[in-house]
């Protein structure tokens, strides 16, 4: 019986051996991947292939997730960037300090690395992947089990002297349109080695994020150049697959928010104006024309701009539906604001690079009702929601009567329609602010939904008053808040006594990441 981890010579597909004086070793015949049955002048084998030919997997464009153990990563690459190949270099249990070095072989040649396996089932699929790939050459690092040799040949991967056996593959440089992105950190880079290691050798371009957010600054133009690439995430800390395609796909879409990136915080604070437009009762941004409503954001912006080490950001907080004292032809108490009269607000606002959050007081009306009635203008990429709980009234009550309130169940459906909407036309993060300056304004709080990552969620504490009354405020508000919901401020321009200066205001803890002016 012959000793196939002894054998001397470049070896062939098929078990023939060729003195190592005739060995070429290593052939790159600078072709490119093809697909079986090719016309391309090689001689067939008896499978119609060219044996020592190294055949790529189709990319077709997409994203999906390779998840497993090392071993089992290893295996799912290798089926998915790699058709068939005449060897596969194979890392022993043994040889565990060793990986690097097969990694830097199976990229070396462009064939896939695998893992001996740890037992039967794994023996099963490890078979049955060369037996799919038609690899009859295991270039081994470490000593490999009979099992895992099976009658295949082998080849020492740190030894070879001239036995490696003639595989052609692709360029490096033709890229056949494949990615992978992987965690940083050495143990996301031990876990998903093989894996790594077999798609470096199909060419594939690879990122490592620090963050698992594609719209991350550091990551999105890597899917932005990847957008037509079928990319694999690799190992743990993608979260959901569905929830990473899609940020992936706003990533690639590249529409940004005012001022650059796709994620609100932590890049940014904003300073806000609130109001109506055309009406100075109702707040700041009324009190002046489009125009000097940008020009007026844009200067105290600039204000606190020395405050703040993040970018400060101007911004508007535009009353869209307005709580009435009349019932209104609905009966709800609350009126809205045509679209085509904020519209032009928004465009302008957008062009300034200011950003935009539409605030409804839905009366007797519901919150998801409302948002709905403002889709067009929530498709805006710098178009944020607030939502009044002191003017949402339940059946019965009045305005000025009795203070409003909502249930957290309530807000979660609209984020849920909010978020949808925003990630179905690949927008980037969104604004929800969530007004409050009691606890029973907002029911059951802590039930609130914080994890769609399509929205930046704020918490706007509005007490108003002393210095000392609105801090009272501000520390009751935030006891029990949700993780995931940032704090805002309000300075009441007539109410207050006195109205924090910009300085005061940012020293406030923690320092509000929104602050606007009524």
């Amino acid at each position: 019986m012959v000793d196939r981890r002894n054998h001397r010579g470049t070896v062939l597909r098929g078990g023939a051996v060729v003195a190592s004086a005739l060995a070429l070793g290593l052939v790159m015949a600078g072709c490119s991947a093809v697909a079986p049955g090719d016309d391309d002048g090689h001689t067939p084998g008896a499978s119609g292939q060219d044996p020592d030919r190294v055949v790529l997997a189709e990319a077709t464009p997409g994203i999906s997730h390779l998840g497993g153990s090392t071993e089992e990563l290893g295996l799912k690459a290798s089926r998915a960037f790699f058709e068939r190949t005449p060897a596969v270099v194979v890392l022993g249990k043994d040889a565990t300090d060793s990986s690097k070095r097969a990694a830097g072989r199976a990229s070396e040649l462009g064939i896939p690395l695998l893992m001996e396996p740890e037992g039967a089932s794994e023996q099963k699929d490890f078979d049955e992947e060369l037996e799919r790939l038609g690899a009859e050459t295991l270039i081994a690092y470490g000593t490999l089990s009979e099992a895992a040799i099976g009658d295949r040949d082998v080849v020492a991967g740190e030894d070879p002297e001239g036995q490696l056996p003639t595989i052609e593959a692709p360029e490096k440089s033709d890229n056949p349109g494949f990615a992978v992105v992987v965690r940083a950190g050495k143990k996301a880079d031990q876990a998903a080695g093989p894996a790594l290691a077999t798609a470096e050798a199909a060419g594939a371009d690879r990122a490592r994020m620090a963050s698992p957010d594609p719209r991350a600054e550091k990551n999105r133009k890597f899917f932005g150049d990847h957008a037509d690439a079928q990319l694999y995430t690799i190992g743990q800390g993608f979260g959901k697959s569905a929830e990473f395609s899609a940020l992936a796909k706003t990533a690639a879409g590249g529409q940004e928010l005012p001022g650059g990136g796709q994620v609100v915080f932590p890049a940014r604070r904003m300073i806000a104006l609130y109001g109506s437009p055309g009406t100075s009762s109702l707040g700041a941004l009324g009190e002046q024309d489009l125009d000097g409503a940008i020009k007026r954001a844009k200067k105290l912006a600039t204000e606190y701009q020395p405050h703040s080490k993040e970018k400060v950001q101007p911004a508007f907080e535009i009353i869209a539906t307005v709580a009435s004292a009349a019932p209104g032809t609905d009966g709800n108490y609350s009126s809205y604001t045509p679209v085509d009269q904020l519209e032009p607000w928004v465009k302008a606002a957008q062009q300034a690079g200011v950003y935009v959050v539409l605030d409804l007081q839905p009366g007797r009306n519901d919150f998801l009702t409302q948002a709905k009635h403002y889709e067009k203008l929530l498709s805006y990429p710098n178009v944020g929601l607030a939502y009044d709980p002191e003017w949402r009234l339940k059946p019965g009550q009045q305005h000025m009567k009795q203070i409003g309130s909502v249930d957290a169940a309530e807000l979660n459906r609209t984020n849920d329609w909010l978020a949808a909407l925003t990630r179905r036309k690949q927008l980037p993060q969104k604004v929800v602010i969530l007004h409050q300056f009691r606890r029973s304004m907002i029911e059951n709080r802590s039930t609130l939904d914080t994890t769609h990552p399509e929205l930046a969620m704020v918490l706007h504490a509005d007490g108003n008053g002393t210095p000392g009354m609105k801090m009272a405020t501000w520390d009751n508000l935030r006891r029990g808040l949700p993780d995931g919901i940032r704090m805002a401020w309000k300075n009441f321009i007539d109410e207050d006594s006195p109205t924090f200066t910009p300085e005061q205001t940012f020293q406030i803890k923690p320092k509000p990441w929104f602050v606007s002016y009524q």
